[in-house]
């Protein structure tokens, strides 16, 4: 195993910024959602926090949660087979830890975002080690510090047309199935009191046949690893919506999330936002649009009590991957979250207090 230090120095950077952010508002989504149960988050990087006061203070006013957007992630964690580099993940930790926010960790596997030395080191004889190496230095360096992990992200894919359902990527066709196993079981060795979750995307709408059918195998997926005995502790529904299409959050979603409960599971909602690309009207129209979309989405998932956590994926309008992932084709800049790009609550977030405070 590679050596690395648990001990992290917080001067500077992040960590003098913090001194400057905002108490937390009695009013904001953090204690509106704290009075349900649940823990309220967004996800940030550490260079808009260093560099933009103001929506560091936000964040410390409005959050109880901090999610590194992605600075966990192996591209940026493991530049080279043999190193780590833990400087701007350390600095949005010395962030957190002065504004006693939650950190959720994402993520530990994904098909996407590695770097390109690790499909040549996934060898059959390697991969495990090589699995276990990375999981056992990122988490064992922030054990204690990091309260939940996706540990597995987006590992079920039906277009792969596998009887398991599940995604044919490099860990798969490297270590098999077991992997996802193999994997919670190296997080909760290196932290035995971090929250593990199994994340993915596309379990929301009743009406889309494709998602009904992912429910399903998400379903077999997590009862047989509960059957094992694996240390996984929860499910992160990512909760990318779409602000052009009927917000078909309804029963049957309701008793997917109760099915998942009645497994003894969490369930957390890891990177909520409000696809606004093809959403007709005027920026009114959108933003009426949008809030409601987040109302009825929060109004069904908070009916479970498993629910835990919800993170929106990004907090303000001014720092979000929509907009360049998803630019609308009428030049208008994308409004998919909670703040403007001047920082000021939107209906958004009216809908997702009015949610909370139900």
């Amino acid at each position: 195993m590679i050596g690395v230090s648990r001990r992290l120095a917080l001067g500077g950077g992040l960590a003098a910024l913090a001194g400057a952010c905002a108490a937390r508002e009695p009013d904001g989504l953090a204690s509106l959602a704290a009075r349900r149960g649940v823990r309220f988050g967004a996800a940030a990087e550490p260079q808009t926090l260093e560099n933009d006061r103001a929506f560091a203070a936000l964040v410390a006013a409005e959050c109880a949660g901090l999610t590194p957007e992605n600075h966990l992630k192996w591209n940026v964690l493991r530049p080279r087979p043999r190193a780590f580099d833990f400087g701007p993940a350390d600095r949005i930790m010395a962030f957190a830890e002065r504004n006693r926010l939650a950190v959720h960790g994402h993520a530990l596997l994904w098909h996407e975002a590695n770097p390109a030395w690790l499909s040549h080191e996934l060898r059959p004889v390697a991969a495990e080690e090589i699995l276990r190496e990375h999981i056992d230095g990122v988490v064992g360096r922030y054990a204690g510090r990091i309260a939940s992990w996706d540990v597995v992200n987006e590992a079920v894919e039906r277009n792969d047309r596998r009887p398991d359902g599940l995604r044919r990527s490099r860990w798969l066709e490297t270590l098999g199935p077991d992997y996802i196993a193999m994997a919670f079981e190296a997080a909760h060795q290196a932290d035995p009191a971090a929250v593990l979750l199994l994340s993915d995307y596309g379990l929301e709408y009743d009406d889309e046949r494709w998602m009904v059918e992912k429910r399903g195998t998400m379903l077999t997926l997590l009862a047989g690893l509960r059957r094992r005995g694996v240390p996984i502790h929860g499910l992160g529904i990512q909760g990318h919506l779409l602000g052009d299409r009927r917000p078909a959050f309804g029963r049957d979603f309701r008793a997917f999330l109760g099915e998942v409960a009645r497994l003894g599971l969490e369930i957390h909602i890891t990177e909520l936002d409000v696809n606004d690309q093809n959403t007709p009207g005027d920026v009114r129209q959108r933003d009426e649009t949008v809030a409601a979309i987040y109302r009825a989405f929060l109004d069904c998932v908070l009916d479970e009590p498993a629910v835990k956590a919800v993170t929106t994926w990004g907090l303000t309008d001014r720092y979000t991957s929509k907009t360049d992932m998803f630019p609308r084709a009428d030049g208008q800049p994308v409004r998919p979250l909670p703040f403007d790009r001047a920082l000021a609550r939107k209906p958004a977030w009216q809908a997702m207090a009015q949610a909370f405070n139900r």
